[in-house]
């Protein structure tokens, strides 16, 4: 396996380690930490996808950028523009007190919210496992 799909392989590994870790504080109603995760892991996965095509996208940890970046290599992505928008809003807003007004994120953030950030992540997770098995059919 070439160095590059290695990387790809790492990535798409901690993502669904991530997503595990979302589905846990989803499972506990944490709601706030459950977005983190489901954002991160999405993230992860994007990333891990574009390692696949020999390409590195540290300049940016947001989902719609790496979407933007994966649809230069595969169009049926399109399919998660605009409805993983809030995936990005929860990197800050899940974590810190300042980044909501009048609130904390323990009390703004919902249960409705976290269902639907981790569906997301599945959603992209899912997509990207099976582009990766596409492209490394043999190998991982």
């Amino acid at each position: 396996m070439e160095i590059l799909a290695k990387e790809a392989d790492r990535w798409l590994r901690q993502a669904e380690y991530d997503f595990k870790a979302a589905e846990w504080t989803l499972q506990g109603e944490f709601f706030a930490q459950c977005t983190f995760w489901a954002q991160q892991a999405a993230a992860k996965a994007l990333r891990g996808y574009l390692f696949l095509h020999k390409e590195d996208a540290i300049a940016t940890r947001s989902v719609a950028d790496l979407l933007d970046r994966v649809m230069t290599y595969e169009e049926s992505f399109k399919a998660f523009v605009g409805g993983t928008t809030s995936l990005d809003l929860y990197y800050k807003t899940a974590r810190f007190p300042d980044a909501l007004p009048g609130g904390i994120p323990s009390e703004v953030i919902s249960s409705k919210d976290a269902i639907e950030a981790v569906k997301q992540a599945s959603d992209i997770i899912e997509m990207v496992e099976m582009k990766r098995k596409e492209y490394l059919p043999d190998t991982l």
